[in-house]
């Protein structure tokens, strides 16, 4: 399974307003456990390894945030988009000490121990086109977000 099947199985979702990355966090895991997806374990795993692991990735134009949690957590591996209307703190994966403002997120709920890393190496060589990540940010909705996305793959 490629990284266009993740996104299909996962949730899409255009300018949330989220006031923190917790509440992002939360209304992804909600659309998630709905769906059958993830344990009710999820949200907590997310805000316990968000909290050690920051995710937040300083690109060229574009902050991006890839939140992620342990496989035992999830039930059926996906991948969410999601745009914020207003930008939101995360902290700097590579320093700690560094917060930066991100709109784009793109949550891997992988169920499989290990298996997140490949999933990570595609991601990042996409999210590394600007053009890509403009285009996702500026969609109206979510299917337009999901077109982007899945053309670019």
């Amino acid at each position: 399974m490629d990284l266009k099947d993740f996104i299909k199985k996962g949730v899409v979702l255009a300018n949330l307003s989220a006031n923190s990355k917790e509440d992002v966090f939360k209304a992804l895991y909600g659309e998630l456990y709905k769906r059958g997806k993830v344990k009710a374990s999820f949200y907590k795993g997310l805000v316990n390894r968000e909290a050690e692991f920051p995710t937040g990735l300083e690109l060229n134009k574009y902050n991006v945030a890839i939140p992620h949690t342990d496989a035992e957590h999830v039930i059926d591996s996906c991948i969410s988009v999601v745009t914020l209307k207003n930008p939101v703190t995360f902290q700097c994966m590579e320093d700690q000490n560094k917060s930066l403002a991100v709109r784009i997120v793109f949550m891997l709920a992988i169920g499989e121990a290990h298996s997140h890393i490949k999933m990570l190496q595609s991601l990042i060589m996409l999210i590394q086109n600007d053009e890509f990540l403009k285009k996702v940010l500026v969609a109206k909705d979510t299917d337009e977000i999901f077109k982007q996305v899945i053309e670019k793959l």
